[in-house]
């Protein structure tokens, strides 16, 4: 399974990267959006893990323009806008799932392989390391454990 994640924050991505790598993912990295978008055109990933607040174009954009030409590839949007309204925009626009930085135990575990609008479903295998990936970097950044994972 191949990776795409987009994220401007270099210490975020890396981390997801090597716990996803670590769990045998090929795992590629864009830190701002034209970059990530160009590679996501070009190159054909199992899943895209997307940042909406990025320098260049944003997530949404990228979205957008994914939608149009890869409209089976599944995203997960990751980032810090908590707003219902933005949740609802993303998911709207195609996007398979949508977790909030820093995110909720709940939030972590009712992704556990969700069907997306594509043809097959995601392994659940994938989302459990992903989301392992997630909580330990949530622990590693000084949240208190019974708040955030």
């Amino acid at each position: 399974m191949r990776i795409l994640i987009i994220e401007d924050d270099t210490a975020l991505a890396s981390f997801i990267r090597k716990g996803l790598e670590a769990e045998h993912y090929a795992v590629d990295t864009a830190p701002e959006g034209e970059q990530g978008r160009s590679m996501a055109l070009e190159f054909d990933y199992d899943l895209l893990i997307l940042d909406l607040n990025l320098p260049g174009i944003d997530g949404l954009a990228i979205l957008k323009s994914l939608r149009q030409r890869k409209p089976s590839l599944p995203v997960m949007i990751l980032t810090a806008r908590s707003r219902v309204e933005d949740r609802v925009q993303c998911l709207d626009m195609g996007a398979d799932d949508y977790l909030v930085k820093p995110f909720s135990f709940l939030d972590s575990r009712r992704v556990h392989g969700p069907c997306c609008g594509a043809a097959t479903c995601l392994p659940s295998p994938f989302w459990r390391s992903a989301i392992f990936v997630l909580i330990a970097w949530n622990a590693a950044s000084s949240a208190p454990a019974a708040a955030l994972i």
